[in-house]
């Protein structure tokens, strides 16, 4: 009876994972194709630098600007915290446990390409490139600036970097390098990130 039940259970996961992964496919596909898309791809392009670690690597080498002629190194330890942990949670997620390949690998047949190419580092670009879940740069931009809300306690603050967040996930989608459901679950991670390192962690 409990193998029955671990049977059926297994069975109607299962088919919510194939829903959501139709539901994906057709949100994307008609997002990817649409007049929307075509005319603003430059826009995403740039606009997804904000999210790559070059960009916060370069925001990092601020704070730490800051902190040695201020002598004030609050907010860069609070921030290489935010990162060393969530990126180590992040990596075990998107490599170790769910390994989706990006659309423009599963959707190639339709059309689907990769656009993402603001910057690119040959010798960087690995396997580990091709996967997904969830998006990064979603993941990151949002938790840095929950970082930055609460180190500057701005609500603000908050609000504005949610609001560029979903540019940010939009820019993902149009680029073809993420399904609608990475970025929304990029949204969750960054909460969760947030809330273990700043609710618990820090």
């Amino acid at each position: 009876n409990i193998i029955y039940k671990a049977i059926s259970n297994m069975s109607l996961f299962s088919e919510y994972i194939e829903k959501i992964e139709k539901w994906d496919r057709k949100t994307f596909l008609s997002l990817y194709k649409s007049d929307f898309s075509i005319r603003t791809k430059q826009f995403a392009k740039v606009f997804s630098f904000f999210g790559s670690l070059f960009f916060w690597g370069l925001v990092w080498i601020i704070w730490f600007i800051y902190g040695y002629i201020t002598k004030d190194y609050d907010l860069l330890v609070l921030f290489t915290g935010a990162f060393d942990q969530s990126i180590i949670i992040h990596i075990v997620v998107r490599y170790g446990l769910v390994r989706r390949n990006r659309p423009f690998i599963k959707l190639e047949k339709d059309g689907v390409k990769d656009h993402d190419d603001f910057i690119k580092i040959p010798y960087l670009m690995s396997e580990s490139e091709e996967k997904s879940f969830p998006s990064g740069h979603v993941t990151f931009f949002l938790l840095f600036g929950i970082v930055f809300a609460f180190y500057f306690n701005s609500w603000i603050l908050f609000w504005i970097v949610l609001a560029l967040d979903v540019i940010m996930a939009f820019s993902r989608l149009i680029l073809g390098v993420h399904f609608p459901s990475d970025v929304i679950f990029g949204f969750i991670f960054a909460f969760v990130y947030a809330f273990l390192y700043l609710g618990w962690t820090y």
